[in-house]
């Protein structure tokens, strides 16, 4: 069965690169282009398409009011020329990030990774994409995130959990890494990652990882893998075989 693609670009040169690249890739229709947001709302529920090439800023809003807009859901790739948010947030391949001009291997690697995802669900998608439009210029300012009490020595932190690489747990007591070294958490890990599950994961039940933080996923022996942190000691973590599973959710690879 063919992958059904639409091309959403408010400039025509790069739709028709776009439209030459998928063209020439196996078992892809494209059914249609667009180049603004209205045109790309009626265009994804009219046509009801597979994968969605999505650039974020288009004329009448962004991606965003694009995915927010319409009845039906298709798997999203993003194709932009903004790097300095998402491109960190997409360097361990979760649902792909283009930068323009859209490399051929690249695109192709991307409708290959639609198509095996084809059918799960866009939160991911929609929530990456809140961030993205966060980051673009005139967007008004995120609201500052909760803080982290944390104590090292005798001082008392407040963490900004951006700055979080990972908190760990050692029986009863949890830790939260930093740059900076590590302080004490009085909350327990399973407190901690309700509260930041947007943007932390539990790889496995002594860790819990900023998500923007994990540099490698190395596999291992019996299923298992361990996640190779952005700290300055590169710190493999473990991951579980069962958290592997739910991660691969969130971001496939």
């Amino acid at each position: 069965m063919k992958l059904r693609v639409a091309i959403v670009d408010d400039e025509k040169p790069a739709r028709d690169r776009i439209r030459r690249l998928v063209s020439a890739l196996p078992d892809v229709e494209i059914v249609g282009e667009a180049g603004d947001v209205a045109e790309a709302v009626a265009l994804v529920d009219r046509e009801r398409p597979d994968l969605l090439l999505l650039d974020v800023q288009i004329p009448g809003g962004d991606g965003f009011d694009v995915l927010r807009g319409v009845a039906h859901a298709p798997q999203v790739v993003f194709t932009t020329a903004f790097d300095h948010y998402a491109v960190k947030a997409f360097e361990v391949k979760s649902l792909d990030y283009l930068l323009k001009p859209v490399p051929k291997d690249r695109l192709a690697d991307a409708v290959e990774r639609a198509r095996r995802a084809a059918g799960r669900e866009p939160a991911e998608v929609l929530r990456l994409l809140e961030e993205i439009r966060a980051g673009l210029p005139g967007a008004p300012e995120p609201a500052a995130p909760s803080r982290i009490p944390a104590k090292r020595g005798t001082k008392i932190l407040l963490l900004d959990p951006k700055e979080v690489i990972w908190f760990e747990s050692e029986g009863e007591l949890v830790h939260a890494r930093t740059a900076d070294g590590r302080a004490l958490v009085e909350r327990p890990l399973g407190e901690l990652e309700e509260q930041l599950s947007a943007s932390f994961f539990r790889i496995h039940r002594s860790y819990l990882v900023n998500l923007s933080k994990i540099g490698v996923i190395v596999p291992e022996e019996a299923g298992t893998y361990r996640v190779v942190m952005r700290d300055e000691a590169k710190t493999p973590l473990p991951l579980s075989r069962r958290q592997a599973q739910k991660l691969r959710e969130i971001i496939p690879w």
